[in-house]
């Protein structure tokens, strides 16, 4: 579409793991929300599998931090939408879906 920041969301219910990021189309992912994934920072420093990437200039995206703010499960995708947007100070006018789950194929 043109627009040099776009919002995107991954969920996996297989893996437990559910991320929301903004991302910039010259500079990759701004800022970001993952819960459900491990993460150690460049320096080595462990995080956890509830965290927050803000782009800095050092790192880029790379360092994380334990967020305060968010409360919510992997597993409640909609009030982490709601509170990710809060934070990101995004106003968001839609009603999200819940996803559909891809089943395993049988073959």
């Amino acid at each position: 579409m043109g627009w040099p920041l776009v919002v995107v969301g991954r969920w996996n219910p297989f893996a437990g793991t559910l991320s929301y990021a903004l991302v910039h189309r010259g500079a990759g992912r701004i800022y970001g929300l993952d819960l459900g994934a491990d993460h150690h920072n460049p320096t080595w420093e462990r995080i956890g599998e509830k965290h927050k990437h803000a782009w800095t200039e050092e790192f880029r995206d790379k360092k994380a931090y334990r967020p305060d703010d968010i409360t919510a499960r992997w597993d409640q995708i909609v009030e982490v939408w709601q509170q990710f947007c809060r934070q990101a100070n995004l106003v968001h006018t839609g009603k999200m879906q819940l996803p559909s789950v891809q089943e395993n194929l049988l073959l």
